[in-house]
């Protein structure tokens, strides 16, 4: 989701490395430079908790989705949270918003790596959420 909303890989300025990972277990989340509405806050906090058993499925993130394009009550709320949060977002500096345009470039960091491979790191902190992020 944050892909989608920010047009920008997570983490993608910095090393994907042992570092990154304990600070993920530390409860270190990417963060917005835009205002996102709170529904679709939760539902990214839902997705990034530390226990996977507190994660939502895939057929609940549908049943949510679903919710949120259909049901009259949800869809006002939605629309109400994005009206709000465009209202806020517009008032921010230019270079703060992601452009929407498919021609966005960002500089990825030489050891930001997208493609699955085994990171072998014995000892990572128990994982945990964050308190802050996403208020």
């Amino acid at each position: 989701m944050y892909e989608v909303i920010s047009g920008l890989p997570p983490y993608h300025d910095v090393s994907h490395d042992i570092n990154l990972s304990i600070k993920i277990c530390q409860g270190l989340r990417p963060r917005f430079n835009i205002k996102v509405p709170q529904l679709i806050v939760h539902l990214i906090k839902r997705c990034l908790d530390a226990n996977p058993l507190n994660r939502p499925t895939a057929n609940e993130i549908d049943e949510i989705l679903y919710q949120w394009c259909y049901k009259f009550i949800d869809q006002i709320e939605l629309q109400k949270q994005i009206k709000e949060a465009d209202e806020i977002n517009d008032r921010l500096p230019t270079s703060s918003i992601p452009s929407t345009n498919l021609g966005l470039t960002y500089e990825t960091h030489s050891e930001a790596v997208y493609t699955s491979r085994l990171l072998n790191f014995n000892n990572l902190p128990e994982p945990k959420n964050s308190d802050d992020y996403y208020n």
